[in-house]
């Protein structure tokens, strides 16, 4: 992480934001930290936007009521719902000695 002061980041924006793709820069104004520069992909940045809907938002909160409710949903459940052989047992491996 490296801290910078805000002018410093106006003048060189460019080097900065490549910078903060390898670490955070923390910009700092009046000598107190502002802002944070965190590089991110396109991913990233669409997991953020969804992540940060209003309406996802409240969804999962609906979905974790729920849950606390009337509990989870078993995996064997949910497999025979979308036509999924239910699952292998896994067998034990030994390891030669």
């Amino acid at each position: 992480m490296k801290v910078v002061p805000l002018n410093e980041v106006k003048n060189r924006l460019s080097a900065y934001i490549e910078l903060s793709k390898r670490e955070d820069i923390v910009v700092t104004k009046n000598g107190r930290a502002a802002a944070v520069l965190h590089g991110v992909t396109d991913k990233d940045l669409e997991d953020y936007l969804f992540e940060s809907d209003p309406k996802f938002i409240a969804r999962i909160e609906s979905l974790r009521r729920q849950y606390r409710r009337e509990g989870g949903t078993k995996l064997e459940d949910v497999r025979k719902e979308f036509g999924l052989s239910p699952r292998a047992r896994r067998r034990k491996v030994r390891l030669s000695k």
